[in-house]
């Protein structure tokens, strides 16, 4: 991989309980390690439906394409081809070639005692440019040690080429065929090998195939010594943004693109996937993952090494980071803390050559059958839009997506207690096939699959909510501090992208040390005013609606961020068309403020809720649909059924624009309305101040959503979990309403200091 001049992310810390510090997933204590990553919880609970095949997405290939049986083993080191599952991109046969070292040089050397060895070269080079040499491996480690030039091999296809770079998918597929082959060859040959000495290295682009390679075949590697890899195919690389890394994988954001990157086929390339992480522990992977990094890394950022060994680590996986220090630089193995990193065959031995070696006491074995060995077994990992299938039906793995069906359209949005199963097409059925079969939602099981229907529905409105591998290690900075009254105010701003940040203010009581008891904190919206987020704290605007300051003062941690294009957040949405909607962007910026939340150490990381009048009430709703850390919602006057309101009203770009354009400000073609997003909230707290003269949003219309609403909650038995005043007024928030509302946050959070 060739090196890029980048700016170095980092992450200023001033020491202070107020002090945001990045946030890891998951979170083992308060004081938190200084990476921030996609949640486990979260990302298990956001798979929604799909809409169709994604263009990344591969079709099943056709088992006859595939051979049966591969060239014979060479009798000594040499070379063979063996074939490889096809490249949609450029469409017919393909193979790869693969080099192989024995231990002394002859197949006849090999005995019971010998394991196999990938070594994968890096972006841009082959055979083993940049990674271990595979004469030491086979020699020092008794191993059949296998270069692989998987798909996009040399700099004529990886860098030069017009398709985009694939990134570990069909490259891991690639490296994981020519082990196959070497384990079946030996089998065939009825020569005894060693399966459980099963390992796999690489460097940069090659450490990424090696972990990939174990995340395709998670029952199969005994370890895995990343060098240098790439973590995930994170938005810089993608799609060439700024950011950490100066790469370009060449993709795009446009769906007609023969080089359109879908969310799904960004998700299966985060190799810290969370939830990914997460099933590989469930399935009894017993690999140790060495992932050893540079320290000053500005290619495969250090940050995004970071966030995959926080999130491999949380899942309970067996991961030994080491991150290459300056004095760890010694001349010889170790010569730099960037992307170089030294001597990457003497690197692998001095981080794992205990556990590697062929004479070693400590030498690793697994014990468990290979995924090569199970009989009609198939690795899959769910995305955002579907399946990821990997098959070892018949020996060689075989990779697919298979896209969820598009999500049934509800009739009446007002029943909630029902969910639809989508059906498939028989044979011989005409247009769509049958209709979907209803089910009753009796059971909290059963409303989740009513609420992801809920979920897919409004992000066809709204837009794609963005997907685990678009998280960042973010910086959150300090730009001005005061305090008086009580209080302590900061004013921060936090990245929500690799490009982009947010303004806020963050208050507390004035508590110079770290409380006895974590508080809770608050996420506080704005209503529509250019003011943005210094209405609620109290610095401009409504004095009535400042209720970050309010609650600061009752003891909540506070958090108030700019909307999109309001206060400092300056926006241009035709710029960003990965966002369809303000109503979107601003999820998202609330998503990762909930993280700036809980990376403070004096704010209790389960005691996150959020509270907004008018634009902000309904900001709060919709970002509960995607955010279940928060556990109580506060909405004065931000809804009322669509039905009954004026739909023109939430088609400018600060909102969605899509209710115009694809659904024609018709409520009958609207696949949501709020009686389903308040039974999405449940069973958490939810508090409604609908206000009876309010001229924006129609009492009625509330009444009428939340006794639909209510009938979610008795499923959950959680009645009194959803509450609902209202207060003789106009669109407003009076003090009484606050006063009751702030009163339900200390009954739902538990009040501050206890």
């Amino acid at each position: 991989m060739n090196s890029h001049d980048t700016a170095a992310r980092s992450c200023p810390c001033p020491a202070s309980w107020l002090t945001p510090r990045r946030v890891t997933t998951p979170p083992s204590r308060l004081d938190l390690p200084r990476t921030r990553s996609a949640r486990v919880t979260r990302w298990g609970l956001v798979l929604a439906w799909a809409w169709g095949l994604n263009a990344l997405g591969f079709a099943l290939v056709e088992r006859s394409a595939l051979a049966a049986e591969g060239p014979p083993l060479p009798a000594t080191n040499g070379v063979y081809q063996v074939s490889a599952q096809p490249w949609p991109l450029r469409p017919g046969p393909r193979s790869v070639r693969v080099r192989v070292c024995y231990p002394n040089g002859r197949l006849d050397g090999v005995t019971p005692k010998t394991g196999l060895f990938l070594t994968l070269h890096n972006w841009g080079g082959s055979d083993s440019v940049g990674t271990a040499q595979p004469e030491e491996l086979a020699r020092r480690c008794d191993c059949v040690a296998l270069c692989v030039d998987y798909l996009q091999s040399g700099p004529k296809d990886s860098i030069e080429g017009p398709e985009p770079y694939d990134f570990g998918w069909l490259q891991a597929l690639d490296a994981l065929r020519a082990l196959q082959h070497t384990f079946a060859g030996l089998t065939a040959a009825g020569i005894e090998f060693d399966r459980g000495r099963i390992f796999a290295t690489g460097g940069s682009g090659g450490g990424n195939v090696a972990l990939m390679a174990h995340k395709l075949a998670p029952h199969t590697f005994t370890a895995v010594i990343d060098l240098c890899g790439m973590p995930k195919l994170s938005d810089d690389i993608a799609f060439n943004r700024p950011g950490g890394s100066g790469l370009n994988a060449r993709y795009s954001r446009d769906p007609a693109s023969s080089a359109f990157l879908s969310r799904d086929a960004q998700e299966i390339r985060f190799i810290g996937h969370p939830g990914h992480a997460a099933l590989q522990k469930q399935w009894g992977s017993t690999a140790r993952l060495y992932i050893v990094h540079g320290a000053d890394d500005d290619v495969c950022p250090i940050e995004d090494a970071r966030e995959m060994i926080a999130n491999l680590q949380g899942a309970g996986l067996d991961v030994v980071p080491r991150i290459v220090q300056a004095a760890d630089v010694d001349g010889k193995v170790f010569a730099s803390t960037g992307h170089s990193l030294g001597d990457r065959t003497g690197i692998v031995f001095r981080v794992a050559g205990e556990v590697l070696e062929a004479g070693s006491p400590s030498r690793l074995r697994r014990t468990t059958p290979t995924d090569f060995e199970r009989p009609q077994h198939a690795v899959r990992y769910r995305t955002s839009r579907g399946e990821w299938v990997i098959s070892y039906r018949d020996g060689p793995p075989v990779g697919e997506f298979v896209p969820d069906a598009p999500p049934p359209d509800y009739p009446d949005h007002r029943e909630l207690l029902y969910w639809l199963e989508p059906t498939r097409p028989e044979a011989g059925d005409a247009g769509t096939g049958r209709a979907p079969i209803r089910h009753v939602v009796s059971t909290p099981a059963d409303w989740l699959r009513r609420r992801a229907h809920i979920q897919r529905h409004f992000e066809r409105v709204a837009g794609e909510f963005p997907g685990p591998a678009v998280r960042v290690a973010p910086r959150f900075e300090v730009l001005e501090e005061t305090r008086g009254e009580g209080l302590w105010r900061r004013k921060v701003r936090y990245q929500t992208a690799l490009d982009e940040w947010v303004s806020a203010w963050l208050l507390a009581p004035d508590t110079p040390n770290l409380p006895d008891r974590p508080r809770p904190g608050i996420l506080c919206l704005q209503q529509t005013t250019e003011a943005g987020k210094d209405e609620p704290v109290g610095l401009a605007g409504d004095r009535e609606l400042a209720y970050a300051r309010e609650l600061a003062l009752r003891g909540f941690v506070t958090l108030s961020p700019d909307y999109p294009s309001f206060g400092e957040h300056a926006w241009d949405f035709a710029a960003h068309p990965e966002y369809a909607s303000g109503t979107m962007k601003a999820i998202w910026d609330n998503v990762v403020a909930v993280d700036v939340l809980q990376s403070i150490p004096g704010v209790a990381r389960d005691r996150i809720g959020c509270i907004g009048h008018s634009l902000g009430g309904h900001n709060a709703i919709f970002t509960a649909l995607f955010e279940p850390r928060l556990r109580a919602v506060v909405s004065s006057c931000g809804f009322t059924a669509l039905g009954v309101d004026d739909l023109p009203s939430w088609t400018g770009p600060r909102y969605m624009p899509r209710i115009a354009s694809e659904f024609k400000n018709d409520i009958r073609q609207l696949p949501f309305d709020f009686h389903e997003l308040i039974g999405a909230i449940a069973p958490r707290a939810c508090f409604i101040s609908a206000a009876t003269r309010d001229s924006d949003f129609a009492v009625a219309g509330v009444k009428e959503v939340v006794d639909a609403a209510r009938k979610v909650y008795a499923v959950h038995n959680a009645e009194s979990a959803l509450r609902a005043i209202y207060p003789e007024a106009e669109h407003s928030f009076p003090r009484a309403a606050r006063d009751e509302a702030y009163r339900f946050l200390e009954e739902a959070l538990g009040r501050p200091g206890e």
